[in-house]
Protein backbone atom coordinates (compact mmCIF):
# COMPACT_ATOMS: atom_id res chain seq x y z
CA UNK A 1 0.00 0.00 0.00
CA UNK A 2 2.03 2.98 -1.18
CA UNK A 3 -0.12 5.58 0.59
CA UNK A 4 1.57 4.76 3.88
CA UNK A 5 4.84 3.24 2.64
CA UNK A 6 4.07 0.59 5.26
CA UNK A 7 5.59 2.72 8.02
CA UNK A 8 4.41 4.31 11.25
CA UNK A 9 4.33 3.76 15.01
CA UNK A 10 1.43 2.35 17.01
CA UNK A 11 -0.33 5.74 17.21
CA UNK A 12 -0.22 6.02 13.44
CA UNK A 13 -1.83 2.61 12.96
CA UNK A 14 -4.51 3.44 15.54
CA UNK A 15 -5.45 6.46 13.41
CA UNK A 16 -5.06 4.59 10.14
CA UNK A 17 -7.10 1.54 11.25
CA UNK A 18 -10.49 2.59 9.80
CA UNK A 19 -8.81 3.59 6.54
CA UNK A 20 -6.95 0.30 6.41
CA UNK A 21 -10.26 -1.54 6.81
CA UNK A 22 -11.78 0.45 3.94
CA UNK A 23 -8.74 -0.25 1.75
CA UNK A 24 -8.70 -3.97 2.55
CA UNK A 25 -12.44 -4.60 2.34
CA UNK A 26 -13.01 -2.64 -0.87
CA UNK A 27 -9.92 -3.77 -2.78
CA UNK A 28 -8.42 -6.97 -4.14
CA UNK A 29 -4.98 -6.89 -2.53
CA UNK A 30 -5.42 -9.95 -0.33
CA UNK A 31 -7.18 -12.14 -2.91
CA UNK A 32 -4.03 -14.00 -4.10
CA UNK A 33 -2.80 -14.25 -0.51
CA UNK A 34 -6.03 -15.88 0.62
CA UNK A 35 -5.84 -18.27 -2.31
CA UNK A 36 -2.27 -19.18 -1.33
CA UNK A 37 -3.27 -19.85 2.28
CA UNK A 38 -6.29 -21.90 1.27
CA UNK A 39 -4.00 -24.27 -0.64
CA UNK A 40 -1.81 -24.93 2.41
CA UNK A 41 -3.75 -24.66 5.66
CA UNK A 42 -5.84 -27.49 7.05
CA UNK A 43 -8.94 -27.56 9.22
CA UNK A 44 -8.03 -27.74 12.89
CA UNK A 45 -4.68 -26.01 12.54
CA UNK A 46 -3.60 -23.68 15.34
CA UNK A 47 -2.36 -20.48 13.69
CA UNK A 48 -0.61 -17.37 14.99
CA UNK A 49 -1.16 -14.35 12.73
CA UNK A 50 1.52 -11.72 13.47
CA UNK A 51 0.28 -8.20 12.75
CA UNK A 52 -3.28 -9.32 12.11
CA UNK A 53 -4.61 -5.78 11.61
CA UNK A 54 -8.41 -5.90 11.23
CA UNK A 55 -8.47 -9.64 10.62
CA UNK A 56 -8.25 -9.67 6.85
CA UNK A 57 -6.47 -13.05 7.02
CA UNK A 58 -7.37 -14.20 10.53
CA UNK A 59 -11.12 -14.23 9.91
CA UNK A 60 -10.99 -16.28 6.66
CA UNK A 61 -8.63 -18.79 8.26
CA UNK A 62 -10.98 -19.14 11.22
CA UNK A 63 -13.87 -19.60 8.79
CA UNK A 64 -11.93 -22.48 7.22
CA UNK A 65 -11.76 -24.23 10.58
CA UNK A 66 -8.46 -23.03 12.02
CA UNK A 67 -7.93 -21.98 15.62
CA UNK A 68 -6.52 -18.51 15.04
CA UNK A 69 -4.62 -16.26 17.42
CA UNK A 70 -4.47 -12.71 16.06
CA UNK A 71 -1.47 -10.77 17.38
CA UNK A 72 -1.93 -7.03 16.83
CA UNK A 73 -0.51 -4.18 18.98
CA UNK A 74 -2.73 -1.41 17.55
CA UNK A 75 -5.78 -0.63 19.67
CA UNK A 76 -7.57 0.82 16.66
CA UNK A 77 -7.02 -2.32 14.59
CA UNK A 78 -8.08 -4.55 17.49
CA UNK A 79 -11.32 -2.63 18.04
CA UNK A 80 -12.34 -3.11 14.40
CA UNK A 81 -11.33 -6.77 14.47
CA UNK A 82 -13.36 -7.46 17.62
CA UNK A 83 -16.40 -5.68 16.16
CA UNK A 84 -16.21 -7.77 13.00
CA UNK A 85 -15.85 -10.99 14.98
CA UNK A 86 -18.96 -10.11 16.99
CA UNK A 87 -20.96 -9.26 13.88
CA UNK A 88 -19.86 -12.42 12.07
CA UNK A 89 -20.05 -14.65 15.15
CA UNK A 90 -16.58 -16.03 14.42
CA UNK A 91 -14.08 -17.10 17.08
CA UNK A 92 -10.57 -15.64 16.94
CA UNK A 93 -8.36 -15.13 20.00
CA UNK A 94 -7.09 -11.54 19.93
CA UNK A 95 -3.78 -10.61 21.53
CA UNK A 96 -2.88 -6.92 21.85
CA UNK A 97 0.89 -7.31 21.91
CA UNK A 98 3.94 -6.62 19.83
CA UNK A 99 5.70 -9.62 18.36
CA UNK A 100 8.80 -8.62 20.33
CA UNK A 101 6.82 -9.01 23.58
CA UNK A 102 4.97 -12.21 22.73
CA UNK A 103 5.69 -15.22 24.92
CA UNK A 104 4.49 -18.75 24.31
CA UNK A 105 5.47 -22.37 24.21
CA UNK A 106 7.52 -23.85 21.42
CA UNK A 107 5.81 -26.13 18.90
CA UNK A 108 2.33 -25.00 19.94
CA UNK A 109 1.35 -23.71 16.49
CA UNK A 110 0.87 -25.55 13.22
CA UNK A 111 1.53 -22.27 11.42
CA UNK A 112 3.02 -18.89 12.25
CA UNK A 113 2.09 -16.36 9.60
CA UNK A 114 3.53 -12.86 9.11
CA UNK A 115 2.05 -10.75 6.33
CA UNK A 116 3.63 -7.31 5.79
CA UNK A 117 4.29 -6.92 9.50
CA UNK A 118 7.80 -7.96 10.56
CA UNK A 119 9.51 -4.96 8.97
CA UNK A 120 7.78 -2.87 11.65
CA UNK A 121 9.24 -4.89 14.54
CA UNK A 122 12.50 -4.31 16.37
CA UNK A 123 15.23 -5.90 14.32
CA UNK A 124 13.13 -5.74 11.17
CA UNK A 125 12.25 -8.77 9.05
CA UNK A 126 15.48 -10.55 9.90
CA UNK A 127 15.03 -10.17 13.67
CA UNK A 128 11.34 -10.95 13.46
CA UNK A 129 11.89 -14.13 11.45
CA UNK A 130 14.59 -15.29 13.84
CA UNK A 131 11.96 -15.22 16.61
CA UNK A 132 9.42 -17.02 14.41
CA UNK A 133 11.82 -19.89 13.81
CA UNK A 134 12.64 -20.07 17.53
CA UNK A 135 9.00 -20.92 18.33
CA UNK A 136 9.27 -24.01 16.11
CA UNK A 137 5.83 -24.05 14.48
CA UNK A 138 5.12 -26.87 12.06
CA UNK A 139 5.01 -24.39 9.17
CA UNK A 140 6.19 -20.82 8.68
CA UNK A 141 4.75 -18.44 6.08
CA UNK A 142 6.30 -15.05 5.38
CA UNK A 143 4.49 -12.65 3.07
CA UNK A 144 6.16 -9.37 2.21
CA UNK A 145 6.17 -6.70 -0.46
CA UNK A 146 9.30 -6.73 -2.60
CA UNK A 147 9.14 -3.52 -4.58
CA UNK A 148 9.62 -1.13 -1.68
CA UNK A 149 12.90 0.63 -0.85
CA UNK A 150 13.85 -2.06 1.67
CA UNK A 151 16.03 -4.81 0.19
CA UNK A 152 15.27 -8.31 1.46
CA UNK A 153 17.77 -11.16 1.12
CA UNK A 154 15.62 -14.28 1.41
CA UNK A 155 18.66 -16.57 1.43
CA UNK A 156 19.93 -14.71 4.48
CA UNK A 157 16.56 -15.18 6.18
CA UNK A 158 16.61 -18.91 5.43
CA UNK A 159 20.10 -19.14 6.90
CA UNK A 160 18.78 -17.92 10.27
CA UNK A 161 17.50 -21.40 11.07
CA UNK A 162 18.55 -25.05 10.91
CA UNK A 163 15.28 -26.79 11.81
CA UNK A 164 13.31 -26.14 8.62
CA UNK A 165 13.12 -27.22 5.02
CA UNK A 166 12.45 -24.35 2.65
CA UNK A 167 9.44 -25.35 0.55
CA UNK A 168 9.04 -22.60 -2.04
CA UNK A 169 8.73 -18.92 -2.87
CA UNK A 170 5.92 -17.64 -5.05
CA UNK A 171 5.48 -14.10 -6.37
CA UNK A 172 2.21 -12.30 -6.99
CA UNK A 173 1.32 -8.90 -8.41
CA UNK A 174 -1.41 -7.46 -6.21
CA UNK A 175 -3.87 -4.66 -6.88
CA UNK A 176 -3.08 -2.27 -4.05
CA UNK A 177 -5.47 0.48 -5.15
CA UNK A 178 -7.37 2.55 -2.59
CA UNK A 179 -11.05 3.08 -3.40
CA UNK A 180 -12.75 6.19 -1.98
CA UNK A 181 -16.53 6.28 -2.02
CA UNK A 182 -16.76 10.03 -2.67
CA UNK A 183 -14.86 13.33 -2.69
CA UNK A 184 -15.67 14.03 0.94
CA UNK A 185 -14.02 10.80 2.04
CA UNK A 186 -10.97 11.54 -0.11
CA UNK A 187 -10.69 15.05 1.32
CA UNK A 188 -10.90 13.67 4.85
CA UNK A 189 -8.09 11.21 4.12
CA UNK A 190 -5.87 13.92 2.65
CA UNK A 191 -6.44 16.21 5.63
CA UNK A 192 -5.85 13.49 8.22
CA UNK A 193 -2.56 12.28 6.76
CA UNK A 194 -1.42 15.45 4.97
CA UNK A 195 -1.10 13.63 1.67
CA UNK A 196 -1.71 14.87 -1.85
CA UNK A 197 -2.73 11.88 -3.94
CA UNK A 198 -4.01 11.49 -7.47
CA UNK A 199 -7.23 9.62 -8.17
CA UNK A 200 -9.43 8.86 -11.14
CA UNK A 201 -13.16 8.36 -11.22
CA UNK A 202 -14.38 4.85 -12.01
CA UNK A 203 -18.09 3.97 -11.78
CA UNK A 204 -18.75 6.95 -9.55
CA UNK A 205 -15.95 6.20 -7.10
CA UNK A 206 -12.49 7.76 -6.80
CA UNK A 207 -9.59 5.33 -7.08
CA UNK A 208 -5.93 5.85 -6.26
CA UNK A 209 -4.53 3.13 -8.54
CA UNK A 210 -1.52 1.11 -7.46
CA UNK A 211 0.03 -2.32 -8.02
CA UNK A 212 2.44 -4.06 -5.64
CA UNK A 213 4.64 -7.15 -5.99
CA UNK A 214 4.69 -9.55 -3.06
CA UNK A 215 6.62 -12.70 -2.22
CA UNK A 216 5.08 -15.63 -0.34
CA UNK A 217 7.59 -17.98 1.30
CA UNK A 218 6.89 -21.29 3.09
CA UNK A 219 9.03 -23.43 5.40
CA UNK A 220 8.25 -26.81 6.98
CA UNK A 221 9.84 -28.00 10.23
CA UNK A 222 12.07 -31.02 9.75
CA UNK A 223 10.94 -32.87 12.89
Amino acid sequence: MNLTNLKGNRDFWDTFAPWYERWASRGQYHKPILYELSQMIEQGWKVLDIGAATGVLSIPMASLGCSVHALEPSVGMQEILKRKLSELNIKVDTLQKRWEDYEGEKKQFNLILACNSLHLTEGGIKGGMRRVFEFLPEYVCLITEINQSLFIDFREIDSLQKDYQFLYIRNYRCDSSFIFENQSELDSFKETFNLDIETEEVDGRLIQKDWTDIAVLWWERLS
